[in-house]
């Protein structure tokens, strides 16, 4: 992996495709979707 000067972030519980949009137009590297678990509030389809 290169050395770089800027963060890598990760936004979890994305729900919908509007929240990944958002997320990736202000930099997010990483996205995490919400699944069928008890904790989550959501599910996204296949």
């Amino acid at each position: 992996m290169k050395p770089t000067t800027k963060p890598r972030v990760k936004i979890c519980c994305i729900s919908s495709i509007e929240e990944a949009k958002m997320a990736i137009f202000y930099g997010a590297s990483a996205l995490g979707l919400v699944s069928a678990m008890p904790s989550g509030l959501g599910v996204i389809s296949d």
